[in-house]
């Protein structure tokens, strides 16, 4: 063997034991025959490829029904367009999922101070990747590059390179035998051959992550090209050809699969509850045929392979029509639906999150039922409850998810957009949170007040001059500036203009035709949006309390039970049979809250609980005292809210207090507390000028102090001119 490239090593093979370090070729009872790794300082990369073995490969392939060797057509715009096409689809490569994302920047406004947008999202990306519980023994992940890895003081460093980057990549790297491989090292040669495919270097860091079915690995790839221009990679490649070279790769470390491997994937892939590649075969078939109609019919000339291919198609129709995705119209001859390849990818998605559900509340409550919120199918009325759970729902995409114990007795997965939650108002495990849907409309009054603007300025929509016009003009919400309120105008232009109806024209303006609310409202159904982003619902999450019911109940301030009271909740009320474990807890709080109240004087001794009138003003000013013991120190004198109350200063930070967090506004040795509604809390650093209204409703679970109406701007000052009435 001393003059081949590659060395075969007899192993006696332990009974249900698979061997990490490597994969087999070749299989008998007794023996496991394998090929071995990379001799020292020779590179997997490097070795020539065995033809007699390609050679068996390729007719084992033509014999048991193989893919076809065609292989994608690649476009020549961007870097690496004919890279992918240099490997050939057969089904005996490793197979591997990759999943890929391009993040463009944010620029920071001019004028602002602190952190830009960008390196706040990316050390947001980064601290989820190193997060505990990744790594392969549960510890956190470890970044790293191609040279070391990389500890958290140097992320800083790293950070001020790429935030000021037009955009950066991020790619997901699952292999389906990723158990067996050494994801650094894979990782580290799967980067060297992307460069060789893209014709420049690349700065980029990865981890490896092990707390999930199939250890993956994650990369962040930098935006730029080795020569400091922006790296822009081709559509196909990002799409196909980094897909080719990653199942390439990890071939070359773990040697082809073996027949029985390839047969095990195509069963458990005929029977599965989710997206197959042979489920876009088919829907491509469908959509190829006049009438619509997938073949199952045994061919008058079929080869082995053609009636083993036919054989899988037929088995799968059989279970696509079990999930009610498909249908025999006459023997042999069978209608799919026509979204059958979006069903089956929701279908997928829903069983993930149901396990993830079963995962998290194991031992908890084994026989409460679920509930999954999306916004195609939201809640048709609020839910109340605690939450027993937080994670990422889209590792790519950053996006969050709740799962919530309800008082009424089940368990909800609620998907987080951005706009869910109110920044600094976000719930952590253990809060109390309600879930409302609130319906969106496809022509808003966004695209109105668009539209509007711009025909009163030749046809042209202008942030600035709107921001300009919106502070002189316009009235604003509590908590809304100027600012905000276009942020949200010029966010919606972007994506009218990502779907053609509007043109950007540059420096952030858009050219905007008279009739926009009626384009959006005729390109909505004409595009399949009927509850895409044009319409359907936000689930937005209001946050009761931060505080555990325990801690809720000993509280000196309004907690989500005093509320709950307020309301006319019956703490003697007996729980009903069958009660969740939250409810049972809920009740208990309730009962114990009363108590205390009694003790503290805001209730009358005795059933059934009479509260004092005026209760909540008097639990909001105990908590209000107690916060300013704690500030007046460092800010000076405590200024009381009421309504006509202008107040100008700098946002020093948060207070959390069981009410809610309250942000404080501090200058010339005065401060408030005020509630932190609506974007109020990202303002901290900046000076703001606010004014105070009357109380907005009359409701008995709120103080007044709460209820009363703010408006802000922001302000460039030089020097805090102090809080005034």
């Amino acid at each position: 063997m001393a003059g081949n490239d590659r060395r075969i090593t007899l192993r006696p093979r332990r009974a249900g034991v698979w061997d990490s370090a490597a994969r087999t070729t070749m299989e008998s009872p007794t023996f496991r025959v394998r090929l071995g790794v990379a001799g020292p300082g020779q590179s997997p990369a490097r070795i020539r490829p065995v033809k007699s073995l390609a050679g068996r490969v390729k007719a084992m392939v033509r014999q048991h029904g193989g893919l076809s060797h065609r292989t994608p057509r690649f476009s020549q715009g961007g870097r690496g367009g004919h890279a992918g096409a240099q490997f050939p689809v057969r089904s005996y490569r490793q197979r591997v999922a990759v999943k890929a994302r391009i993040v463009r920047h944010k620029a920071k406004p001019a004028g602002v101070s602190g952190k830009s947008p960008a390196a706040a999202n990316l050390r947001s990306h980064l601290g989820y990747l190193a997060r505990e519980g990744a790594g392969e023994e549960g510890e956190r992940g470890v970044l790293f590059n191609a040279e070391a890895e990389l500890p958290r003081e140097e992320w800083t460093t790293l950070l001020k390179r790429l935030q000021d980057d037009r955009h950066h990549f991020r790619f997901i790297v699952s292999p389906e035998a990723g158990e067996g491989l050494d994801l650094k090292a894979y990782a580290k040669e799967l980067v060297g051959a992307m460069e060789q495919d893209l014709g420049t270097a690349l700065e980029w860091v990865g981890v490896a992550h092990y707390n999930t079915d199939n250890p993956h690995i994650h990369l962040l790839v930098r935006g730029k090209a080795a020569g400091g221009g922006d790296l822009v990679m081709n559509r196909e490649y990002i799409s196909y050809g980094l897909r080719a070279q990653a199942m390439e790769v990890a071939t070359r470390h773990l040697g082809p699969r073996l027949p029985e491997d390839v047969e095990r994937s195509v069963k458990r892939d005929l029977r599965a509850d989710r997206l197959t590649g042979l489920d876009f075969n088919l829907a491509q078939e469908a959509a190829g045929r006049a009438d619509g109609f997938v073949s199952a019919l045994r061919a008058s000339n079929g080869s082995l392979a053609d009636e083993r291919h036919r054989g899988h198609k037929l088995t799968r129709l059989q279970h696509l029509e079990s999930l009610g995705l498909a249908r025999e119209v006459r023997s042999g001859v069978w209608r799919v639906e026509a979204d059958l390849v979006a069903r089956l990818r929701e279908l997928g998605s829903k069983g993930d999150i149901i396990k993830l559900i079963h995962e998290r509340m194991r031992g908890s409550e084994p026989t409460i039922s679920t509930v999954i919120f999306s916004k195609e199918s939201p809640p048709l009325e609020s839910v109340t409850g605690r939450v027993f759970d937080r994670g990422i729902a889209d590792e790519l995409h950053d996006a969050m998810y709740l799962l919530i114990e309800a008082r009424d007795g089940k368990a909800y997965y609620v998907p987080l957009s951005e706009y869910s939650e109110t920044p600094g108002h976000e719930a952590r495990i253990g809060s109390i949170v309600t879930v409302t849907p609130i319906l969106k409309h496809s022509a808003g009054a966004a695209d109105r007040h668009i539209a509007r603007f711009a025909a009163e300025h030749g046809g042209l929509y202008d942030p600035t001059q709107h921001t300009a016009l919106v502070a002189q003009q316009v009235r604003l919400p509590a908590g809304v500036s100027a600012e905000d309120y276009v942020a949200s105008h010029v966010k919606r232009a972007k994506a009218l203009a990502s779907r053609g109806l509007i043109e950007p024209v540059g420096e952030g303006r858009f050219r905007i035709p008279k009739d926009l609310p009626e384009r959006v409202a005729q390109a909505v159904p004409a595009a399949g949006l009927s509850a895409g982003r044009d319409s359907g619902s936000i689930l937005k999450v209001e946050l009761h309390s931060l505080e555990s019911l325990e801690n809720q109940v000993r509280l000196n301030g309004v907690t989500w039970l005093d509320q709950e009271l307020a309301r006319g909740a019956d703490p003697e009320k007996p729980v009903r049979v069958g009660a969740t474990r939250f409810e049972r807890q809920a009740s208990i709080a309730l009962k114990a809250r009363a108590q205390r109240l009694r003790q503290m004087g805001l209730a009358q001794e005795g059933e059934p609980l009479k509260l004092r009138s005026g209760f909540l003003e008097e639990l909001y000013e105990r908590e209000w005292a107690d916060a300013v013991h704690r500030l007046e120190g460092r800010y000076g004198e405590a200024l009381r809210l009421e309504a006509g109350l202008r107040i100008q200063g700098r946002v020093e930070g948060m207070e959390q207090l069981p009410s809610g967090p309250h942000v404080i506004v501090a200058a010339e040795g005065e401060f408030a507390l005020v509630s932190a509604q609506g974007r109020l809390a990202q303002q901290i650093g900046k000076t703001v000028e606010l004014s105070i209204g009357p109380a907005r409703s009359i409701t008995p679970t709120l103080p007044t102090p709460m209820r009363l109406a703010l408006r802000f701007r922001t302000l460039e000052l030089t020097r805090a001119r102090g809080l005034g009435r």
